[in-house]
């Protein structure tokens, strides 16, 4: 399916969009103007302006009365549920601090989103998931709680050495042969379970295969610990209870928790529980386990392709995905490529003239050309004066209403604060005075809902102008902010920035250097290839990237900038 932007959202069919509310028992209290009706009425305005783009208001979730201090309310969780159904591609909400206030509990809704290709939407605030600077300002945002749970877990690691160090167990599944005495918060041996560890170390000390000894500890009856677990909503469940295999005895002989010891990461410390072998017996059996065949360990490829699923190749006009190869460089670090689906699959008898191309050598050549982008001054105005010419238009008259409406929520507040005074300084208030203060407070609380509203519409129209001027300033950084990034987040840069790379052959001796918009020729180990380059938020007829190209010399490349 066509998506129009990188949250996933259907270009081509009805965006459903879910309103949710919220308000707590606090909030109404205080007779705050952002009413669930106010709420509803400002998000459905904001699904409105969003009809162009196939936005419709697909059901309405309500929590009154509920605090944000957790996701424990009816209303968002059966808007999760409908989410987890597929019946929600975006959530929109009056206010982020609507969904929860605490930056965890958010972190985990918007992680939900994520994995259901659901967007999201505050609805008079910055972040709107279904474009690339809401996306970018949402992520600012939750770095801070990533942050946050980083110090959580550096202070926890702390506490587990500490506990370490004094030779105290840190927690889990307790080891086969213990059990965990929480009054005295140690290790106490188990004793049935203890003969089986026994044996297990007798068997392999005396030169069984841990298959051999799997099958004798089985073939006695000896079966893995019973564990109960229990489950968030209270339930127990028993598991364990298992027949042995190859694994289990590998773990029991390789942990030194049986020799009397503690393990925390690489480190060894004597702990304060009892052994269940000497440590004779458990050397012993480690110098046999050792011994025997090292089992096959296959390596994953942890290198990220930054241009996943961005490549097309230009001779068969299929994707090219990432497909790396068996051997290595003088560094160690093995060959990786992206390899048109047609070569992947037809191998040798394919007839596609592009077939791979080196993965590190192509996306250095792509942050290359977005640099150069970055650099060209006469792209980037000319970019930011196309886009902000029609906005800046279009925008005036709703600047000039946004004063006029400033300006009569001051004289109505004004009113109110005449009227309270008045209503304070009077024994008795008649009904006419009252009646024209909830007229006011009336016509404030509506004034305001036309404010936000109109806010709404201003940041649709200014919102081309923003996500231009923050493309200006990623290019411009490009160089520093790209290498400072972890490779993860500069794949989600790539896929910010990038629509679409197509790779044609190139021949500098036969073919002259392409003039056409958004092309440009680079050479990649011995050959020469055409690329063309497609942005997000930069119009074809704008991107000029001949000056970008290379041309051949004695001594390989050349930038012509």
């Amino acid at each position: 399916m066509a998506t129009d932007n990188k949250a996933g959202l259907p270009a081509d069919k009805i965006v459903r969009a879910a309103i949710y509310t919220r308000i707590s028992n606090e909030e109404k209290a205080r007779q705050e103007s952002n009413s669930l009706e106010s709420q509803r009425d400002i998000c459905g305005h904001y699904i409105q302006v969003q009809r162009d783009k196939g936005w419709k208001c697909s059901g309405v979730y309500e929590d009154p009365g509920f605090s944000g201090k957790d996701l424990n309310r009816p209303g968002i969780q059966k808007l999760l549920s409908d989410v987890r159904a597929g019946k929600v591609d975006v959530v929109v909400t009056y206010k982020l601090d609507r969904i929860s206030r605490s930056l965890k509990d958010f972190y985990g809704f918007w992680e939900l989103l994520k994995s259901y290709n659901a967007a999201f939407v505050s609805a008079t605030q910055s972040f709107d998931t279904s474009n690339s600077t809401g996306i970018l300002m949402l992520n600012i945002l939750l770095s801070f709680a990533q942050f946050e749970r980083e110090l959580a877990v550096e202070r926890t690691a702390a506490r587990m050495a500490s506990r370490a160090e004094k030779g105290q167990w840190n927690g889990g599944w307790f080891p086969m042969g213990y059990q965990y005495v929480k009054d005295k918060k140690m290790l106490l041996i188990h004793p049935e379970e203890a003969k089986i560890v026994r044996k297990t170390f007798d068997l392999v000390s005396a030169g069984l295969r841990p298959a051999e000894v799997k099958n004798k500890l089985n073939a006695l009856g000896f079966r893995t610990s019973a564990r109960t677990v229990v489950r968030r909503n209270g339930q127990a469940k028993q598991v364990g209870r298992q027949r042995f295999d190859e694994d289990h005895v590998i773990n029991i002989v390789k942990n030194p928790v049986y020799k009397g010891y503690v393990k925390h990461k690489t480190n060894i410390y004597p702990g304060v529980h009892k052994a269940i072998v000497d440590g004779k017996l458990w050397s012993e059996a480690n110098k046999v386990l050792a011994s025997r065949s090292p089992r096959i360990v296959v390596h994953k490829d942890d290198h990220v392709h930054l241009l996943k699923g961005l490549v097309r190749c230009g001779d068969c006009g299929l994707t090219m995905t990432p497909c790396p190869a068996g051997k290595k460089d003088s560094s160690g670090k093995p060959y990786l490529y992206y390899s048109c689906v047609a070569n992947h699959h037809d191998g040798q008898d394919s007839k596609c003239k592009v077939r791979i191309l080196p993965a590190r050598p192509l996306e250095e050549a792509i942050k290359g050309a977005l640099r150069k982008v970055g650099q060209n001054e006469s792209i980037l105005e000319d970019m930011i004066k196309e886009t902000n010419r029609e906005s800046a238009e279009s925008v005036k008259p709703l600047l000039a209403k946004k004063t006029d409406l400033q300006a009569e929520i001051t004289r109505e507040s004004a009113e109110i604060k005449r009227l309270i005074n008045v209503m304070k300084q009077a024994d008795l208030v008649s009904s006419d005075i009252k009646d024209e203060y909830k007229k006011l407070l009336a016509a404030r609380e509506q004034a305001q809902i036309s404010l936000e509203k109109l806010q709404i519409d201003i940041e649709r129209l200014q919102q081309k102008s923003v996500d231009i001027e923050v493309l200006k300033k990623c290019l411009q950084e490009f160089d520093r902010m790209v290498e400072a990034l972890p490779l993860e987040d500069q794949k989600e840069l790539m896929q910010l920035i990038i629509k679409e790379i197509t790779v044609q052959p190139f021949d500098p001796d036969l073919q002259k250097v392409p003039q056409e918009m958004g092309c440009f020729t680079t050479k990649i180990r011995t050959k020469w290839y055409k690329m063309n380059l497609a942005l997000y938020e930069v119009p074809v007829d704008k991107l000029n990237l001949a000056g970008a190209s290379s041309e051949k010399t004695s001594n390989g490349c050349r930038t012509r900038i």
